[in-house]
């Protein structure tokens, strides 16, 4: 699925089916690869340590659960804009 904008990127990381918020995440990661087409290496490497980890457990009335979602749709956003594709 390819997302257009970050709140349909959070809308998939906070649903409570297992397979929106893999989609989610890969949407993540398939942004990685298009920053590191565009030589976005340092942000890249960040990206990549932050997939890597994976989805925490499905917790979204926690502030921790939350912050991370947070922090993946910064991540997508902060991608999308660097390989020029917004």
């Amino acid at each position: 699925m390819d997302f257009v904008d970050p709140d349909s990127l959070r809308a998939h990381l906070m649903a409570r089916d297992p397979m929106q918020r893999v989609v989610a995440l890969h949407a993540i990661e398939l942004e990685l690869q298009q920053a590191r087409r565009a030589e976005v290496a340092r942000l890249a490497d960040e990206v990549q340590r932050f997939t890597e980890r994976g989805i925490p457990y499905y917790a979204p009335d926690t502030r921790r659960y939350r912050g991370w979602v947070s922090r993946a749709v910064s991540y997508w956003e902060r991608l999308h804009r660097a390989a020029g594709t917004s």
